[in-house]
């Protein structure tokens, strides 16, 4: 970080200090041209706060990099769900990935035309999420099970209505991620093998409103390693020409998502890793002719968040220091869940001392932190601090541990800032309780 007063080019486009009046050693932490400082104290924290700018961006670096093949871009809803989110993709043209009815539904409150651009995935799909989707039209069933492609037989014939169909295949291809994000090896609850796949395709082939349109493949999330992609993607093409060679009409690869960002740092030129990440997608499909679809999730949203909370106490046993803050894990589960790390950094910077500290929350477990043994700048009780990089998988884990309601949300474009939201209060979490 720049001494205080200094712009500084921190997540490009979206987050940046901008130094105060001229001659004092202060600089405080924008979302694009609004000012954290002041969101804190209009909607109180802890506060998420996302960037337009920076999801518009990420959106526009996808469609660059695959420019030179038919593809549809499915964001991942699993990563962040909020409606107002959605809408914005949906608005830059982007289609979805779900995992769930729930997710299909938020969808299609956003925009019904949607749905025709929606991959519907995850392993536990029930009779009714299946009959939402069917009647919504969408484009795509990831089958990841022959019950499942049995179900949805039924389901269809019953309904008279056509069901797009694509094998998820599991290519037991190390994603080289933490083991709970990891999705593409045979131990995994995920897709089937491929020799299963092959025996499944012409099953679904032989139902007359089953439709076979493409092959699945989704190895697991925060991948880095863009090799891991290529060899997946690899072993797709080739079932791809072996489906083909018996009469399949395999129309759409879906390449999953799982593309992973820097959590520590400065950002790495997304423009770069995104164009390896093409290379290693679309060397191995060349030749085959298809439609690629690509279901990129925290690759798009994950920098353009932030969560804001304010320092509660400082305290100190036998010589370890905490600083107890007023978010939790109930607000931002990834730390707690992977020992995930997250940059911190104080929205106003007014001091050059720095610490060694732990940034904890107020609920009663231990492991409810943010940053055990983390040098920092010296900050008061009072003082705001910021935790980046949580757009993905932040407000969507939240939950009501302690009776925590769950952080309000706004979303920031240009000078703009919106409260997409509200804080949730005791009243909405008792509303459905007898």
């Amino acid at each position: 970080m720049k001494g205080a007063g200094e712009s500084q080019a921190f997540r490009p486009p979206a987050f940046a200090y901008h130094g105060a009046a001229s001659g004092m050693r202060v600089a405080e932490l924008y979302c694009e041209a609004v000012g954290l400082e002041s969101l804190a104290t209009r909607h109180g924290t802890p506060l998420y706060v996302y960037s337009a700018a920076m999801i518009r961006a990420r959106v526009n670096a996808f469609a660059h990099s695959f420019r030179s093949v038919p593809h549809t871009l499915c964001y991942s809803v699993k990563a962040n769900s909020t409606l107002a989110i959605l809408r914005l993709l949906a608005d830059e043209g982007t289609g979805f990935d779900v995992v769930s009815g729930g997710e299909l539904q938020r969808v299609l409150r956003v925009n019904r035309k949607a749905a025709s651009k929606v991959v519907f995935s995850g392993v536990g799909k029930t009779a009714s999420e299946m009959e939402i989707a069917l009647r919504a039209g969408i484009l795509l069933f990831n089958i990841e099970s022959a019950s499942e492609l049995n179900l949805l037989s039924a389901i269809a014939t019953r309904l008279k209505k056509q069901a797009a169909v694509a094998m998820r295949v599991n290519p037991d291809v190390s994603a080289k991620t933490h083991p709970y994000i990891s999705t593409g090896l045979h131990q995994h609850k995920f897709g089937v093998p491929i020799p299963e796949a092959q025996m499944l395709y012409p099953q679904a082939a032989k139902q007359r409103y089953l439709n076979v349109a493409g092959v699945s493949v989704h190895i697991g999330s925060q991948i880095t390693d863009v090799a891991s992609f290529q060899e997946a993607l690899e072993r797709v093409a080739d079932l791809t020409r072996a489906l083909r060679k018996q009469g399949h009409d395999i129309r759409y690869i879906d390449a999953g998502g799982g593309l992973g960002i820097s959590y520590e740092g400065a950002q790495k030129s997304f423009e770069k890793q995104i164009t390896a990440y093409a290379r290693a997608v679309v060397t191995p499909l060349r030749g085959l002719k298809l439609h690629l679809l690509l279901e990129p999730g925290r690759s798009i949203v994950g920098p353009a968040g932030v969560l804001l909370t304010r320092v509660l106490y400082r305290k100190t046993n036998n010589g370890k220091r905490f600083l107890i803050v007023d978010a939790a894990m109930n607000d931002l589960l990834r730390p707690s869940l992977y020992s995930a790390y997250h940059e911190i950094v104080p929205v106003t910077c007014k001091s050059r001392a720095m610490e060694i500290t732990d940034v904890v929350g107020p609920i009663c477990e231990t492991g409810d932190f943010f940053a055990r043994d983390r040098k920092l700048p010296q900050v008061n009780e009072g003082d705001l601090l910021a935790i980046l990089d949580v757009g993905a998988y932040g407000s969507v884990l939240g939950s009501n541990y302690n009776t925590r309601g769950r952080a309000a949300e706004v979303l920031v474009d240009g000078a703009k800032a919106k409260v997409i939201r509200r804080r949730e209060s005791l009243q909405d979490q008792l509303r459905t309780e007898a």
